[in-house]
């Protein structure tokens, strides 16, 4: 039997084989030295005290313990199916050996003898196998695991067994049994024995039948589930889609395809590494998965987009409030080791049988719907409509052109002065792209942008704009002999990508522009992004030397605490505060408020969008530092800039 256990376990590699191996081996050492023990008392007349008849009394206890104890971990490793920890079986053996030992050092010295450890070490056994029989029965005592059931009938039947023997002993019954009956005793218990490994050899088959199921059942859920957020995947989701419009055409109801995509996620993935871009992937999952009801569907359609089915809509209105509240909750910061992250995403929806009649087309017009949404500012959800085709079409063509815009060099560099309210005089210039479209002719940013940030040309055409602008003030230094410095817009995304300091470091080398000419400007939402890592890139570049300037301040989120902690130096005060800050007297409080905490933080500040002298007269009241507006100038073009600072290199108040 030992030998059967070893073959299975070099065939099928399970460790309570080998526990199973050793305590058949026990065994045969325990049946040795006891038919050896009765041999020198039958034969020889020893007594209990005589060197060899202990030697053989400590050999059967330890060997009968250690049997048992192997029994139990080839069972607790069976049932767990997990191994039993190295350091706690030595120990266990170590302790069952050494009590085997003092219980047959104890036995043989006293005055009852073997006898009396036979029948302490009977009791001992007849109680730990029924015990594990009950224990088996109730963990596998139906017909799906019948090699359990077995393997608890041997267990009760071994202890049913010991308690016959020591009965036997106690009553003196095997002294003065004839030989058939002692010779039955033996075939007792080979069939025991034999009912034993046969209930092993069921288990070990039993086992690799669920072993075969679990797999294939684990196969089949990586096949139709995201492994990183265990959500539905494409596949199974498009299944359920089908299913339910099945149901929801014979039943004549709505149902509803919803399609998410996270806003801005490659920056998060880009500067904090895919670790946290998945840990942050699975509290979304949880999160919309808390947002909606059991029998709704949500899957991850792959990287940060995700979908969810609602089979029964009632009336639009309930669609519209489900994804309300998911945005909702998206928007409570994320919290992942170290970081804080705030995370929108814009949601598109569409409808059966309003928006199509297939999954295909659902999904593919809620993704429409969601492209819609981001156009709209992203962190909203947009229901479909059929002119978004035509819009979806128009924005595929847009973002071609612009690719070879880009590789054409159609594009241009505008330059907006930005004047010193004390000196009058052209401090810098803020450099804004413009699309010389051969066609349609000079484009602003409103028509192309977007679409430059949903494709990520905006970090190609970043890259430009900053080299661009850094040569072409360098240049400007240099003709006018004038101190004159640019200021750059960094884009969310482009702010996020991990080698931006290196690109920034390398363009002033090859420009020759002094860092501290050099102006970079971010927006206050993406700053608040991942504000911490925020701080460590803004160190970085204050450390090479150039100036930081936070855009739109007021539009967005961001804290006293961490305006305190960023190392910028200007702060530009949104000219939607500006635009009205002659006629509402918030909006003139604001600039007041901006103004007094940026000076108080010895921050320069700039109004944007000064387009009348009474604006520029509270500007100036205030002390704002610098103003950017059309009461000065519009962007110019690179002859238009020149002309106007060679003429206007003291701008005389009016």
């Amino acid at each position: 039997m030992t030998l059967l256990m070893l073959a299975l376990h070099r065939n099928f590699k399970k460790d309570y084989l080998l526990h199973w191996a050793w305590a058949w081996l026990s065994l045969a050492v325990y049946a040795a030295s006891t038919a050896v023990g009765i041999a020198l008392v039958m034969e020889h007349h020893l007594a209990a005290s005589h060197p060899a008849r202990v030697a053989m009394g400590l050999l059967s206890s330890v060997a009968g313990n250690l049997q048992m104890a192997w029994l139990f971990f080839g069972c607790y490793e069976l049932v767990r199916r997990r191994p039993i920890k190295i350091r706690e079986s030595r120990l266990v053996l170590a302790c069952v050996s050494s009590l085997g030992m003092v219980t047959a050092l104890v036995a043989q010295l006293r005055p009852g003898g073997p006898a009396d450890l036979y029948e302490t070490w009977a009791i001992f056994y007849a109680v730990a196998f029924i015990a594990g029989s009950i224990y088996l029965l109730r963990i596998g005592g139906h017909r799906e695991r019948l090699g359990f059931v077995l393997l608890s009938l041997a267990f009760a039947l071994w202890g049913a067994q010991e308690i016959h023997y020591l009965v036997a002993t106690a009553l003196h019954l095997l002294p003065r049994a004839a030989v058939p009956y002692a010779t039955l005793l033996g075939f007792v218990d080979m069939i025991l024995q034999s009912v034993m490994i046969v209930a092993m050899v069921a288990c070990l088959l039993q086992d690799q039948s669920e072993a075969s199921e679990l797999a294939t059942v684990e196969i089949e859920h990586l096949a139709y589930h995201d492994a990183l957020t265990g959500l539905p995947n494409r596949p199974l989701f498009i299944d359920r889609l089908i299913v339910a419009l099945a149901q929801a055409n014979r039943a004549n109801q709505k149902l509803a395809v919803f399609f998410l995509d996270l806003d801005r996620f490659k920056d998060i993935n880009d500067s904090l590494g895919h670790n946290v871009g998945d840990a942050l992937l699975r509290g979304v999952a949880e999160r919309v998965r808390r947002s909606v009801r059991e029998g709704d569907t949500i899957a991850r359609f792959g990287g940060d987009e995700f979908t969810l089915l609602i089979p029964r809509v009632e009336r639009i209105e309930d669609a519209a409030t489900i994804a309300q509240k998911i945005i909702d909750m998206l928007k409570i910061p994320f919290v992942i080791g170290e970081h804080e992250l705030f995370v929108t995403t814009s949601i598109g929806i569409s409808f059966f049988p309003n928006d199509g009649a297939d999954p295909e087309t659902l999904v593919r017009n809620a993704d429409t719907a969601m492209y819609r949404a981001k156009e709209h500012g992203r962190d909203n959800y947009q229901l479909y409509a059929a002119a978004m085709n035509a819009r979806a079409l128009e924005r595929l063509a847009l973002e071609n052109l612009l690719r070879k815009a880009l590789s054409q060099n159609e594009l241009i560099l505008h330059y907006q002065p930005l004047i010193d309210l004390k000196t009058r005089t052209v401090a810098g210039v803020e450099a804004l792209v413009r699309w010389n479209h051969p066609e349609m002719g000079l484009l602003y940013p409103a028509h192309f942008i977007t679409v430059a940030e949903l494709s990520g040309l905006i970090v190609p055409i970043g890259n430009w704009v900053l080299r661009t602008a850094c040569k072409q003030v360098r240049h400007w230094q240099k003709k006018f002999d004038y101190e004159i410095s640019v200021s750059v817009n960094l884009s969310a995304r482009q702010f996020q990508q991990p080698d931006l300091l290196a690109q920034v470091a390398q363009v002033l080398e090859e420009t020759g522009l002094p860092p501290h000419s050099l102006e970079l400007e971010i927006t206050e939402s993406s700053a608040m992004q991942n504000a911490e890592n925020t701080i460590y890139t803004l160190r970085e570049f204050k450390a090479l030397g150039v100036r930081i300037a936070m855009d739109d301040f007021g539009t967005g989120y961001s804290s006293l605490n961490y305006l305190k902690r960023f190392p910028i130096d200007t702060l530009k005060l949104d000219k939607s505060f500006v635009n009205d800050i002659t006629t509402d007297p918030s909006d003139a409080a604001i600039a007041t408020a901006v103004i007094s905490l940026a000076h108080s933080l010895d921050l320069d500040v700039v109004a944007e969008g000064v387009e009348t002298e009474a604006q520029l007269a509270i500007l100036t009241r205030e002390k704002c530092d610098r103003i950017q507006g059309y009461y000065f100038s519009k962007p110019r073009s690179i002859q238009d800039l020149e002309a106007y600072v060679a003429e206007h290199r003291a701008i005389i108040a009016r």
